[in-house]
């Protein structure tokens, strides 16, 4: 079989130009569940190692970097690649109940370190990974937590969804990539359950956001399979349940092009205008604050002005403040 080979820029997941097609997922309604096409063979590739978070296309290492700044950064405290410092990628096309197996791994990988190492692990993550471990510490029993986890540094989190998910579903999104066809690409992105995943939830927004009614949106925009794998995959997100482990949330605020919402002229098929407002210049600006009177264990908010989405992983700001968490040197900020 062909495997598709992946890379995500700003915060959207896209495809090699001559392969994305070959992505697009195919839902079944009986089993509530997506396989690949007939032939197609998505893979992850070096679970437990850091290779594939470094860089998010290793051919285009001067556009693609992610991890490798911080893992660098890492390295110079002392720390070794893919021993004391180990990477979780997942299938981003999936929302974690399609990935059970993914979370057999994490439990084992977290485990082992600290069987050999002799330490609680601390957990990082950026974007949707960090709803895939909210996902996996709410379901791991606190004993478990209590030994087996030290923190979990949350950057740049979409704890309320993200707005951009509207228009990704009604019209596509190519990231101003002008070889890729909004239309076209808008396929696969539909058929990616984590999409429909990440439209935004009323759980951490003002409660004078009104929020259109996902289940006529869909059919709006012909696409009533996505109703199904919305509600599919609602939790943990509409609940947002505490961690029950220290936390720490990084986010990046004061980027002006941060998409709110969206105004069509013609609905879906056209390209609409963008009413931009606070956050990352992907993710809003919503945070986990309620966690604070929820868990006993500490829960921080960093705030990263200026810092755009992906440039947040970078920034030496943010490394400094998860080497301060790593070595017990945090100070409380709110």
């Amino acid at each position: 079989p062909e495997r598709v080979k992946c890379f995500r820029t700003n915060g959207g997941h896209y495809l090699h130009v001559r392969s994305y097609m070959n992505s697009i997922l195919v839902y079944n309604i009986t089993s509530r569940t997506t396989v690949p096409p007939e032939g197609v063979d998505i893979g992850v590739p070096g679970f437990g190692q850091t290779y594939p978070l470094e860089f998010l296309d290793p051919s285009k290492r001067n556009v693609g970097i992610y991890f490798f700044t911080l893992v660098e950064n890492m390295i110079n405290w002392g720390y070794i690649r893919d021993k004391y410092v180990r990477g979780a990628p997942y299938d981003w096309h999936k929302a974690p109940n399609e990935n059970n197996d993914y979370f057999v791994a994490l439990q084992k990988l977290v485990e082992d370190m600290y069987e050999v190492y002799g330490s609680p692990v601390v957990m990082i993550a950026h974007s949707m990974g960090n709803l895939y471990s909210l996902y996996f510490l709410n379901h791991q029993s606190q004993e478990l937590k209590d030994k087996y986890i030290h923190s979990f540094v949350a950057l740049g989190a979409p704890w309320g969804g993200v707005a951009k998910t509207l228009r990704v579903l009604a019209s596509g999104d190519n990231n101003c990539i002008p070889v890729i066809s909004t239309l076209r690409i808008r396929d696969q992105q539909r058929s990616a359950v984590s999409t429909g995943w990440l439209l935004p939830y009323n759980n951490t927004w003002p409660t004078d956001k009104v929020f259109v009614n996902y289940q006529k949106f869909y059919s709006d925009i012909g696409f009533p399979d996505g109703w199904l794998m919305r509600q599919d995959t609602e939790e943990p997100i509409a609940s947002l349940a505490p961690p029950g482990v220290d936390v720490y949330c990084l986010f990046g605020t004061g980027v002006e092009d941060t998409p709110h919402s969206f105004v069509y002229d013609a609905f879906p098929d056209k390209d609409t205008n963008v009413i931009f407002g606070i956050g990352d210049g992907t993710v809003n600006l919503e945070s986990c604050q309620k966690w604070k009177k929820q868990q006993k264990q500490r829960v921080e908010l960093i705030e990263l002005p200026g810092n755009e989405h992906i440039v947040m992983l970078s920034n030496l700001t943010t490394i400094s403040h998860i080497k301060q968490i790593r070595f017990g040197e945090m100070k409380t900020y709110h």
